[in-house]
């Protein structure tokens, strides 16, 4: 087995465990209804998993390839874009703590964290799963895996930060309508 393949099955199943561990652990705290949610969560991780899925399929496509064909430094580039993109999701996590969701929800008397990667982006989370689905695709080396990974999950966060802004917006108020106003949604000082 190739270390592309172990690549392309460690990485989900590393996905895999964590997400799961943050639906248990809100379910452990009493957290994580789907009030607010829209169906949110779970067409995100749908959105994902097909992306990724597809993309590896695709990545075996010869026409598909990148110029240049199948390199290890493309490959340690799509690994170092998917780091990046892990912990600046774990960072982003971290940062929200027990605030932090797998659900779109708010507690009474919640405050705006602009700490961490939130000083430069509302939502460094997608930011972060953003990155990941890039550097899967970079490490798939094809044009079209690079597609299909990264455009699902775009989808699926647009709908969710949607949401999720008015929850937010209803919920905290003019604290978080002035956030908006100082911070993009997932690049800095782009969009």
């Amino acid at each position: 087995m190739s270390i592309y393949t172990i690549f392309l099955i460690v990485v989900p199943g590393i996905w895999i465990i964590f997400e799961v561990g943050l639906v248990v652990r809100d379910a452990a705290r009493g957290k994580g209804t789907t009030t607010d949610d829209k169906g949110s969560r779970n067409f995100n991780f749908f959105a994902i998993t097909i992306g990724l899925v597809v993309s590896a399929l695709l990545g075996e496509i010869p026409q598909f390839v990148f110029p240049g064909g199948k390199t290890n430094a493309v490959f340690l580039v799509g690994m170092g874009v998917v780091l990046a993109g892990m912990a600046l999701r774990y960072w982003a996590i971290f940062t929200l703590g027990a605030s932090f969701r797998t659900t779109i929800e708010t507690e009474a008397g919640q405050k705006v964290v602009s700490a961490g990667p939130y000083r430069l982006i509302r939502h460094p989370s997608y930011a972060g799963w953003l990155l990941i689905c890039l550097g899967y695709g970079i490490v798939v080396q094809s044009w079209l895996s690079v597609l299909v990974a990264v455009l699902p999950a775009l989808l699926a966060f647009l709908y969710r930060i949607h949401h999720e802004e008015q929850v937010l917006v209803s919920s905290i108020g003019a604290d978080y309508v002035e956030y908006q106003k100082h911070t993009k949604r997932l690049i800095p000082w782009v969009w």
